[in-house]
């Protein structure tokens, strides 16, 4: 029986799947992000905390799964030329971005 991490690497093996994880963690981190901006907008405690826990956590899913999609393309990405090695790099870069200002 495979476990969480085989399951994760099988994930984004194929561009569709690849595509959807970015597209969900992109999602996410969005909802996440508009759901903190609005913190100002919510008048009493109780709301706010609520708010406060869904919004970081919806940044937390959303940035794992953009990382996770953005290495495993960079990992997975096929050929030889330069094109193909400046996109994994971009992805590299952009992935380490998202770790350090994200988490």
């Amino acid at each position: 029986m495979p476990g969480f991490a085989e399951k994760l690497w099988e994930m984004g093996r194929t561009p569709s799947q690849h595509l959807s994880l970015l597209v969900f963690g992109l999602v996410a981190l969005l909802t996440g992000l508009i759901s903190r901006s609005m913190l100002a907008v919510v008048g009493s405690a109780g709301g706010m905390a609520a708010l406060s826990l869904a919004a970081s956590f919806l940044v937390g899913v959303g940035g794992f799964f953009v990382t996770l999609a953005l290495f495993l393309g960079a990992y997975t990405a096929d050929g030889e030329s330069w094109t193909t090695t400046v996109w994994r790099i971009a992805q590299l870069l952009a992935a380490v971005l998202i770790l350090i200002f994200v988490f």
